[in-house]
């Protein structure tokens, strides 16, 4: 349940400027700069949230399990990943913007690709978009 806030802040967090985060979104009409899917096909047909949408709301976000760590591992990190949510509120892109440690990355990408949203909306009409969610470890 603790993950359904940490979506629900991913998702408030692309409607401010944000600076250092993986990503921002920029009011339409200014100049803006590639975002961070704009190099990877995987992201071509998922638009960033933007004024005037409705963003997608979590629905199912099963927690991660702790995975298990190398003996001269921190036990704590987080995970920041960019997510396609498709028309239907499935995740289908998942791209890691960064992680702490990989063990971290293999159980945030296998976790987040079980989650299901409510789509985005655009004009009344369910859209794909991408999120930043981060997730983070501590044991």
């Amino acid at each position: 349940m603790r993950f359904l806030s940490l979506i629900t802040l991913a998702v408030s967090l692309l409607f401010l400027p944000v600076y250092g985060r993986a990503q921002t979104t920029t009011p339409p009409g200014s100049s803006s700069t590639a975002s961070p899917a704009a190099d990877d096909p995987a992201f071509a047909s998922f638009q960033p949230v933007t004024k005037g949408m409705k963003p997608p709301r979590a629905t199912s976000a099963p927690d991660p399990k702790f995975p298990d760590l190398p003996a001269d591992a921190e036990p704590r990190g987080t995970v920041v990943m960019l997510i396609g949510v498709n028309a239907k509120g499935h995740v289908e892109p998942v791209r890691v913007l960064r992680s702490d440690e990989q063990a971290f990355e293999t159980t945030a990408v296998a976790t987040v690709k079980k989650w299901k949203f409510k789509p985005a909306q655009k004009d009344g009409r369910p859209i794909p978009v991408q999120i930043t969610v981060e997730m983070k470890f501590q044991r």
